[in-house]
């Protein structure tokens, strides 16, 4: 296929000279999430490096159920030639605008609702091409899973926030599109949808979401029609006539829930909790994704209160949006974590020329004189 823009050489050599002169980059690509790898803005001595005109599919192969793209290409335009010969990414990824791009779904990590039932963003990459912080072309994994030996870095690319380099060229797992789906509604409290979910999820029921917000339960079937109608009758409750309207803003962040002004004091959260984890004790508004998986909550709770009701259910919290406070975006790592995450670092960007504030640092040596 290889349509598009190679942008390869390029890139390279704007890293080699940023690594000789001690310059900063920032790395941008469609520019729609950069509040989420750079809350703060860049610092006065960084420049971005727009990677949105490297793009294009450079293999698309539905028996093989892979697909390999460049960075800059829209999520959008993807999708779209994935939908054509009746494909799709496993992890659901978000589409919050049509320059969304490759580069930064994978940059950000995060999966859509669809994760609890096929793979995560991670689980579903198989390699890629990449520029290291001194401009070197190096390429990890391949375009199947038995190339996926040793350290895999490529995966490491999954939540990097464009520390570790610049994405030139991903391969995704795909899977078919399901041929027939179905959608559901059912009243319940938040704590009968967890209980309800943590049931369902013993069965072999053809859930491909599961979602709570204001009293009610959202459920997606997806697979063989026989199969999906069996289901839904199974499951009961009304059909949802809002349902695929309902998954795709929930998919793109763009419910009312998570869009609204924040009133002075709150902030909105993003936990990772284990599915089954009673209702928190905390005060706020919730949103339940991942079947009590993924949870959203709009609240004045204090940071620290939030991450240690997170930490004692054994999962993390992020602050998505709101005065921090002093307190850090992402959820505190131990020590040795940490010191593992600065060493991967130090490896693939030596000279620290990538600007990523929410990772944490590490020594650097001097930098290299032109």
């Amino acid at each position: 296929m290889n349509t598009g823009n190679d942008q390869s050489s390029r890139l390279a050599e704007r890293i080699r000279v940023a690594a000789t002169t001690g310059q900063r980059l920032a790395i941008v690509g469609g520019g729609s999430q950069r509040g989420l790898a750079f809350p703060a803005g860049f610092d006065a001595d960084v420049q971005p490096l727009e990677v949105a005109s490297h793009h294009g599919i450079v293999h698309l192969a539905p028996s093989e159920l892979v697909v390999t793209v460049r960075a800059g290409t829209p999520v959008v335009e993807l999708q779209a030639a994935l939908e054509e010969v009746g494909m799709m990414l496993p992890f659901e990824p978000a589409q919050p605008t049509p320059s969304s791009s490759v580069g930064g779904m994978v940059a950000l990590g995060l999966s859509g609702a669809r994760r609890p039932w096929t793979a995560s963003l991670r689980d579903a990459v198989l390699g890629t091409r990449i520029v290291n912080g001194r401009g070197e072309i190096l390429r990890f994994g391949g375009e199947v899973m038995k190339n996926v030996a040793g350290f895999d870095v490529s995966r490491l690319m999954a939540g990097s926030l464009g520390g570790l380099g610049v994405l030139l060229e991903v391969s995704f797992k795909l899977l078919p599109a399901p041929a027939y789906q179905a959608w559901l509604r059912q009243e319940m409290t938040a704590a009968a949808f967890i209980e309800q979910a943590r049931d369902w999820g013993r069965s072999a029921l053809p859930f491909s979401g599961l979602a709570w917000a204001d009293g009610v339960c959202h459920i997606r079937l997806g697979g063989g029609q026989e199969g999906v109608q069996e289901a839904a009758e199974r499951l009961g409750g009304e059909p949802d006539r809002e349902g695929p309207a309902f998954w795709t803003r929930l998919r793109d962040r763009h419910l009312p829930f998570l869009t609204r002004s924040l009133p002075a004091g709150d902030r909105l959260w993003r936990l990772s909790l284990p599915p089954a984890t009673a209702p928190l004790d905390l005060p706020g508004e919730w949103l339940l994704n991942w079947a009590g998986g993924e949870r959203w909550l709009r609240s004045s709770a204090a940071p620290d209160a939030v991450r240690a009701a997170a930490t004692e259910a054994g999962g993390h919290a992020r602050l998505w949006s709101g005065d921090p406070a002093g307190a850090p975006w992402l959820h505190p790592r131990p020590a040795a974590l940490l010191r593992l995450e600065g060493e991967v670092r130090a490896a693939l960007d030596p000279d620290g020329v990538f600007f990523a504030p929410l990772l944490p640092p590490y020594p650097q040596p001097a930098r290299r004189s032109a």
